[in-house]
C-alpha cells in the first residue's frame, strides 16, 4: 500500500479564515483523505472541538500532522466586562497585518433571542463626530477569520446562551473592508460551518454608495443603513462620508438594493439633541423612506464625556416616533443596552467602566 502523502504548508492553516469547502479540502489534503478535512470541519463547528488529538473519527496517526499544520484557536479575552442589564462586552487580542490589536464585540441576550455585535476593523477611517470608535482612528482591517473567531470565542462560554442573531455594528466601517466581511458571512452561513440564518445577520454601513451597488441577492446577509441625519448640511458636520455621497444618492442605492435583492433595508437613525430630533427631522424622515421597503431603527444617543451630543428628552422622542409611525412606518425604538459599560451603539473605545 501506498503511504499517505503528508502535504505540509509552510505556515499552519488559519482555519478560521477558510471557507468551508476550502478548509475541507485543504485540511483533507494534508492527509490524503478529502473526508477527513470534511470530518475536521464537522468537530470544530458542529462539536466545539478545535484539538486534532481528540477528533476520533480521524486515524490517530494523522492527528498530529493536523495538530501541526492547522492553526483553530479562539481569541484571547483581554477583559470581560458584564452590564447591570446583562450585556456583556469582550475586549479580545487579534493579531493584525500591523501587530498585535485589541478589539471589542457585545453579547446582548433578550428573551426570545441573542445578538452578537461584532467588530470588521480595528478602530476606523470615517471620523462620524457622535462616535467613539472614531476617535481612535484607523489601526487595521480585520481578517474574515478574526471576524468568525469572535461568534467562535464568545460562544464558547459556557455561561452564555447560543448566539441566535449577529450584527456587523461594531468597531469599523464594515464595507470598507468589503470582501473580507462578505467573506465571514458566507463561513458563519453555511450549513457545514456555524449554519447561522442568514435572515439573522445584519451589515451595517454609514453610507458607501459604491459597495451597497454592488450587493447581491445571493449575499447572506441583510442591510443596515446609518442615515442619522436629514439634511445633507447637518449629515455633513457630523458624518464625512456625506461629502463624497450625499442623502440623494444614498437613498438611490437603496432603492436600487431592495429591486434588486428584494430584500428591505434597515435605516438607523440615531435621535440627538438639537441635532436629528425635530419634528420637521421626523417629516424628512418619512419622505425620504416612502419609496424604499425598509424599517427604521430609532437610537436615542448614548452620551459620555467624549463628545458634545446630547440625547433628546423622552418625551421628544415619543413625539418623533409618533410621526414616523403615524404614516404606516415600521419604526421601533432601539433599547440602550450596556451603557453602563460602554457598550452600547457608538460607544465602543475600551473605556474601563
Amino acid at each position: 500500500m501506498m503511504p499517505i502523502p503528508e502535504i505540509r504548508p509552510s505556515e499552519p492553516l488559519d482555519f478560521f479564515d477558510l471557507e468551508i469547502p476550502d478548509a475541507e479540502e485543504k485540511i483533507g489534503a494534508l492527509v490524503g483523505r478529502k473526508f477527513h478535512g470534511a470530518s475536521f470541519v464537522s468537530f470544530v463547528y458542529k462539536h466545539n472541538t478545535i484539538d486534532p488529538l481528540l477528533m476520533t473519527s480521524i486515524p490517530q496517526s494523522m492527528r498530529p500532522i493536523l495538530k501541526d499544520s492547522v492553526s483553530a484557536s479562539s481569541l484571547p479575552i483581554v477583559r470581560k466586562q458584564v452590564s447591570i442589564d446583562g450585556t456583556v462586552k469582550f475586549l479580545l487580542g487579534v493579531h493584525t497585518e500591523k501587530g498585535p490589536q485589541e478589539i471589542e464585540c457585545v453579547y446582548i441576550p433578550e428573551k426570545t433571542r441573542v445578538t452578537l455585535c461584532v467588530s470588521s476593523q480595528v478602530g476606523c477611517k470615517m471620523g462620524c463626530k457622535f462616535c467613539l470608535t472614531a476617535q481612535l482612528g484607523f489601526k487595521s482591517h480585520l481578517s474574515a477569520g478574526d471576524i468568525v473567531r469572535q461568534v467562535w470565542t464568545v460562544e464558547q462560554q459556557p455561561e452564555l446562551r447560543k448566539i441566535t442573531n449577529i450584527v456587523y455594528m461594531g468597531m469599523g466601517e464594515p464595507f470598507d473592508n468589503f470582501e473580507t466581511v462578505k467573506k465571514s458571512t458566507r463561513i458563519l452561513t453555511h450549513q457545514r460551518g456555524p449554519d447561522k440564518s442568514a435572515k439573522r445577520i445584519t451589515v451595517s454601513t454609514v453610507g458607501l454608495v459604491d459597495k451597497i451597488d454592488l450587493l447581491t441577492k445571493e449575499d447572506p446577509f441583510r442591510l443596515a443603513v446609518s442615515l442619522n441625519c436629514t439634511t445633507d448640511e447637518m449629515r455633513s458636520k457630523i458624518m464625512p462620508v456625506n461629502q463624497r455621497w450625499p442623502i440623494e444618492e444614498l437613498m438611490a442605492s437603496c432603492r436600487r438594493y431592495a429591486d434588486r435583492t428584494n430584500k428591505r433595508v434597515t435605516f438607523e437613525y440615531i435621535l440627538m439633541k438639537d441635532v436629528s430630533d425635530t419634528l420637521e427631522d421626523a417629516k424628512r424622515l418619512v419622505r425620504l423612506t416612502s419609496s424604499i421597503p425598509c424599517k427604521i431603527n430609532l437610537i436615542p444617543y448614548n452620551e459620555s464625556s467624549f463628545t458634545e451630543f446630547k440625547r433628546p428628552s423622552d418625551e421628544q422622542i415619543a413625539k418623533f416616533h409618533a410621526h414616523v409611525l403615524n404614516h404606516d412606518k415600521p419604526v421601533f425604538i432601539r433599547k440602550n443596552r450596556g451603557n453602563d459599560i460602554y457598550a452600547a451603539c457608538g460607544m465602543l473605545k475600551r473605556v474601563n467602566a
